[in-house]
């Protein structure tokens, strides 16, 4: 099959969507999972209860469809859940293994006891090896991280993020500005180098009203905890995204993905 085509004027409007979507690259919300609580996520907003009970964990039968429809990238980057804690999330690497698509794995890296244990990661790290890149989200330099990433343990995901760079794998340190945070990026900066990591600083205009009508009132509270970060680290639109220390897995994984 040819790539992307542009539309002509005889074309059929759903022959040329088929025909392109192909090349797409899906973000797969692979279950209703995540044993975090961070307060901006859709989790703990109102309109997030009746989309969990709605939700159900993928299973490999429905994800072998969508690898047998797109061609191209694959995301996992939950808007309800964390992709490591669907019981098939190994397999689902195991299935990818090899495929070239440049699969993107957005996680709070937090470990279940029972079940993400050290082999787990080592496993999960392997598959995909060149192929796949693993951003964590720590929003901060040190357990401050846990302010708003409710429920991790920040020495626990730092030392998942250490053995996944000493493997070799692309490790992208997601963090979120805030207040309480912003006056450590030139140490996370430094940070990121130490560890072969790459620094992904994200600047959002998300909301830090705890007066918000679409906050859980159990979430209220909790908003002064990570106060709006100054002006220069705030932006109008929805986000924005610098990359910093980009490291030569991250590069190779970006040449994978764009291929």
């Amino acid at each position: 099959m040819a790539r992307f085509t542009e539309l002509q004027s005889n074309d059929r409007i759903a022959d040329w969507y088929a025909h392109n979507e192909v090349w797409g690259s899906p973000n797969i919300d692979s279950s209703h999972r995540c044993i975090l609580r961070c307060p901006q996520c859709l989790r703990q907003k109102k309109e997030g209860g009746p989309r969990i009970k709605r939700a159900y964990d993928l299973e490999t039968e429905d994800f072998q469809k969508i690898l047998d429809y797109y061609e191209h990238c694959i995301t996992f980057c939950g808007q309800l859940s964390d992709p490591i804690y669907n019981p098939n999330f190994l397999t689902f690497l195991k299935m990818l293994d090899g495929s070239g698509r440049g699969v993107r794995i957005a996680t709070c890296g937090q470990s279940l006891p029972k079940t993400h244990t050290r082999e787990w990661w080592e496993e999960a790290f392997t598959y995909g090896m060149n192929e796949n890149a693993w951003y964590f989200g720590v929003d901060g330099i040190d357990k401050k991280s846990e302010l708003y990433r409710i429920g991790s343990n920040f020495d626990e995901v730092w030392k998942t993020m250490q053995l996944g760079a000493s493997m070799g794998v692309a490790i992208v340190w997601q963090y979120i500005v805030f207040g309480y945070n912003e006056h450590e990026i030139e140490i996370a900066k430094q940070m990121a180098k130490d560890e072969g990591f790459t620094l992904l600083l994200v600047k959002t205009n998300r909301g830090f009203d705890p007066q918000a009508r679409n906050i859980r009132d159990s979430m209220k509270d909790i908003y002064n905890n990570f106060p709006a970060p100054s002006k220069k680290n705030t932006v109008k639109k929805i986000k924005n995204e610098e990359y910093f220390n980009v490291t030569t897995a991250l590069e190779t994984w970006r040449n994978t993905r764009n291929t």
